[in-house]
Parts: C-alpha cells; structure tokens; sequence
C-alpha cells in the first residue's frame, strides 16, 4: 500500500477551526482515508534495526506518525483542559477531564486501527501518563487507582500512553512535580510545559520530525529506542565520540525522565525544561513499576 505523505499533517490543520466547529464530525469525514494511511505505515509495527540511514523510508514513515500523534496530543488537550477538578480527583496541576473530547480522542484512534489498552491492574510508567495524583505518605509504592483514557498501540510500538490517576507517598511522587513538570516526548499539553524534537524548527521544518520509538515485545519494554546511549548501566554507554548531552546527571533521574517522560519526585531542578535531554537516552525493562526495581533492567 503507497503512503500518502503530508495527509496526518493535513488534518492537524483542518482541526484548527472556530471553536464551534465539531472536530470529531471532522474527523469521522476523513476515517477512511486516516485508516488506509496509518495502514500504510505497517512497518513500524514491529521494533527494527537502530542503525539505519538518515533520510530513509522508515524516516518518512515515522514523520507521518508523529503527525498522527499531533493530532492525538490536540484530542487529549482538549480533552484536559485547564479548570477546577472534582473533589476526589487528587492533584492534577489545575486541569480537569471533559469525557466528551476524551471520548473522541477514543473513537477516533480506534476506528483508523489503532489497539486500545488500558494496563489496568497495576500501575506502569510505560503504558501510563501521570494525570492526577493521590498522595498517601503509609504507601511505599505507587498504585493505579483509575484509567482516566485508554492508550494506544500499533503493533508493538507504543503510540500514546493511557491517563491514569496514582496513590502514592510524595517522596516517590510528588503532586506538583507529577503533574507540572515538563513533559517530554510531548508537542503540547494546554498549560503543562511540553517538549519534543519539533520546538524551535520554522513552519515547515518541524514536520521533519520522527515519531519517537516506545516499544513491547517478547524481549521487554524499549524505551526511546532509537536513543543511541544506553542508561541501563550507572556509566551510560555511549557510541565512540558521542557526546553525552546530561553528563554530570544523577543516572536514577535520567532513567525517571526516560520512564515517565517527565520527573516526578521533588526537588525539580530548576533547568529540566530546557536543558536536560532525555531524547538520546534508550533503555529496556523486564516490566516498569514505580519505584523502578534494580532487576527490572535488562
């Protein structure tokens, strides 16, 4: 099947409408075409080789699902805008659900062919993304209490994580931390500070951008794995005349970045948005519970 290139891009923009205007009708006009396209990108459903050259197939393939996961990012915002939560929601860093967005944010990733899952009998960094937080300070480990939105899958790399409020003790999750730190591997999320490869290019050049690798398989979870340092070791290994971009970093930080694609326990340092760089650190994990057991790296 040819990959239409420019067509996930395409959508994004015609998203960006009055505010009355109903995105999900949008996007049940496009479905089928979205359907065939993401089809098109079947080689990205199963992990390949790192080593491959710039500017190949598999780059193309890969800017146009980080097109798709713009237009996933724009859903989930509008689903979590900024507002009062309810009162048992915990601490969510001034945002509240509106189920109505979620809800097309749901339909409509499910309907072009993506997996939905939701991880929920424990909690996981890799398959979830921190939205409230229940602090507990008698726990000793993190526990999901509720998937707030599905994630999704294509194949066995990770498009989008699940929502999910936690219980925990606020020195393995702090509340704020969790919740307003910046997120990472992420184009936008309202108010909450986000970072990803495409900030900073003009117009044009952003889209130039490659979907960022999270994969599950029978060998483990793969986090970023494109990332040419391996951090699963205390002295990352680094390619022959590497730089290093968070050298001097604590590696315990480096790999709570990678896992939640954000910090979460307190004190955040005051340059985590703009200079800590998560995006060449690769790790593989047995499983990911929080806090992340020493035997769970491979």
């Amino acid at each position: 099947m040819q990959t239409e290139y420019g067509w996930f891009r395409e959508l994004y923009e015609l998203m960006y409408r009055p505010d009355d205007a109903d995105v999900g009708q949008l996007l049940r006009a496009h479905r089928e075409r979205s359907a065939a396209q993401l089809a098109a990108l079947a080689p990205l459903r199963h992990r390949q080789n790192r080593h491959r050259p710039a500017g190949d197939e598999l780059s193309n393939q890969l800017w146009e699902l980080y097109a798709l996961s713009r237009i996933s990012d724009y859903l989930l915002e509008l689903g979590c805008p900024d507002g009062e939560p309810t009162e048992d929601s915990g601490t969510t860093g001034g945002r509240r659900l509106d189920p109505t967005n979620l809800a097309v944010h749901e339909t409509f990733l499910s309907e072009i062919g993506l997996d939905r899952f939701e991880h929920g009998h424990q909690f996981s960094p890799f398959h979830h993304e921190i939205f409230a937080v229940e602090t507990d300070e008698s726990a000793v480990t993190a526990t999901l209490q509720e998937v707030l939105w599905p994630g999704f899958r294509f194949g066995e790399l990770q498009f989008c994580r699940a929502g999910v409020r936690v219980r925990a003790p606020s020195w393995l999750i702090d509340p704020d931390v969790a919740t307003q730190s910046t997120l990472h591997f992420t184009f936008r999320r309202g108010s909450r500070p986000t970072h990803d490869l495409s900030h900073g290019w003009g117009s044009n050049s952003q889209w130039g951008t490659e979907f960022t690798r999270f994969y599950e398989d029978g060998d483990g979870l793969h986090l970023n794995w494109d990332g040419m340092i391996d951090i699963g070791v205390d002295t990352p290994l680094l390619p022959e005349g590497a730089v290093d971009p968070n050298e001097g970093r604590p590696i315990d930080r480096r790999r709570e970045m990678l896992l939640h694609r954000c910090l979460v326990r307190a004190p955040l340092p005051p340059d985590e948005q703009h200079d800590w760089y998560p995006f060449e650190d690769r790790l593989t994990l047995q499983s990911a519970s929080w806090p992340l057991a020493t035997d769970a790296i491979i």
